[in-house]
């Protein structure tokens, strides 16, 4: 079931991108959020399409699931200064 997240999410809800890291989130929070977009009640996002085809029971599987992910801390591309004497 959390494999369709994946994409977006990343790999065990750890994120590589723009979108929100699922791992390690408070199963009540992600629970919340689910039935907020399955609602209607959250801003439209694509997360509304998503939320509608699942049941609560399989969104409380998924929040068990990410809840128990270790979130993997990840750090930005460190900018690096060129050499002036770089490619001469």
């Amino acid at each position: 079931l959390a494999a369709s997240c994946a994409a977006c999410h990343g790999t065990q809800g750890n994120s590589v991108g723009i979108t929100p890291t699922l791992a390690g989130l408070d199963q009540g929070y992600f629970v919340t959020q689910m039935l907020a977009f399955k609602r209607g009640e959250r801003s439209p996002t694509v997360m509304h399409h998503h939320a509608k085809g699942l049941t609560e029971d399989e969104i409380q599987s998924l929040a068990i699931y990410f809840a128990a992910q270790a979130r993997l801390s990840r750090t930005a591309p460190q900018t690096e200064q060129l050499k002036a004497s770089h490619g001469h």
